[in-house]
């Protein structure tokens, strides 16, 4: 379908820049308006540009909700994929520079298009990343108690790990030479008990969460069958992306994911480098802790979900094995670690697309 009016937008908190792009007279109308939607739909309509028309905006921080705005409207609205965009040559950087370029790159059809999540949808994907900033701050909370036990050399013996209800014990009740020191540990310590406490409440609100949507419950089933994948997991694959049939296949969920390489190539020379990290960053953290999991065999066999249908069980038993053996496969390489996990969260992506597609 061809547009004849391509409107670019360079959002802010407070004000929006716009620039309409006409195709058939190479017009370019721009505008400074406030970063209320209603301003904007209506300079659109007061405009009188022909018609069919579409909107686009980057992808950031202000969300989806003006696009969601504007085509309840029955104003077209894209949010453009940020890191799929082309490379800029120009050196001149400003609102206007940037809404006209995003206009004439959504007139020749030069943007890539992310999905506009629903606001229910929406409040989904913030509690999932809510559970992950959270266990990121759990994470570097324990990491300062271990380092300030390094630091004035201060060694735990009681148990062999670190933890558990035993430390939890000793570390409020050890004493240091120094009434500071001890003063630091217990606050350390104290740090690391609340966000335990606060990680309990947001999986709780998970938990809950997936009972009041039984389609969360359904979806989620089907991830939990592969080897290594809980429940936070599956609920962020099924809140992040939703409809995976809108990926032509596994290698665009993986492109998706960032865990594709790069490539600088050229004729007869093909050179690939380090994977690209352009997508969703939460995803790729999980999926390579997932495939952290395929370093040694399973200790117990997952059990199984009557509700999933047989060949997708089989699928994702097969996946187990699959990729258990090419774990084996990249180490008898000799290759670092890392990189192994990364490539086996990149096969991994191929698999979950492929069960999450497959009819019931």
């Amino acid at each position: 379908m061809h547009y004849s009016t391509s409107i670019g937008i360079d959002t802010h908190a407070k004000s929006n820049q716009v620039c309409a792009f006409v195709r058939k007279t190479g017009e370019i109308v721009q505008a400074r308006l406030s970063a209320d939607p209603e301003e904007l739909i209506t300079w659109i309509r007061r405009g009188e540009f022909p018609l069919p028309l579409r909107c686009c905006y980057e992808s950031g921080p202000l969300g989806f909700g003006l696009a969601r705005t504007l085509n309840d409207a029955g104003i077209e609205c894209i949010v453009a994929a940020t890191s799929k965009l082309p490379y800029r040559q120009d050196r001149q950087k400003n609102d206007r520079a940037d809404a006209v370029w995003l206009a004439r790159m959504l007139d020749s059809y030069a943007v890539r298009r992310v999905h506009i999540p629903s606001v229910e949808e929406e409040s989904l994907q913030h509690l999932s990343r809510l559970r992950g900033e959270v266990a990121g701050d759990l994470r570097r909370a324990k990491q300062r108690v271990s380092s300030f036990l390094l630091l004035t050399k201060t060694s735990y013996t009681l148990t062999k790990k670190r933890w558990t209800k035993a430390f939890v014990r000793w570390s409020t009740d050890y004493e240091f030479e120094c009434e500071t020191d001890t003063f630091t540990f217990r606050m350390k310590i104290a740090a690391v008990l609340r966000l335990q406490e606060r990680l309990g409440q947001v999986e709780d609100e998970i938990a809950r969460q997936i009972g009041l949507h039984p389609y969360l419950a359904e979806r989620m089933a089907r991830f939990m069958c592969i080897h290594g994948i809980g429940r936070v997991t599956a609920f962020a694959l099924v809140c992040e992306v939703y409809d995976f049939e809108r990926f032509k296949n596994g290698a665009s969920f993986a492109s998706y994911v960032g865990l594709v390489p790069s490539e600088n190539s050229s004729g007869q020379k093909i050179s690939r480098g380090k994977i690209t990290k352009t997508g969703n960053a939460h995803l790729r953290r999980l999926l390579i802790e997932v495939a952290s999991c395929y370093s040694r065999p399973a200790k117990q066999v997952k059990s199984e979900n009557a509700s999933v249908p047989e060949p997708i069980r089989a699928k994702a038993e097969k996946c187990k094995y699959r990729l258990l053996k090419r774990r084996r496969a990249l180490s008898e390489r000799n290759l670092k670690p890392n990189k192994v996990k990364v490539a086996i969260a990149r096969e991994l992506c191929e698999w979950i697309y492929h069960i999450a597609v497959m009819p019931d």
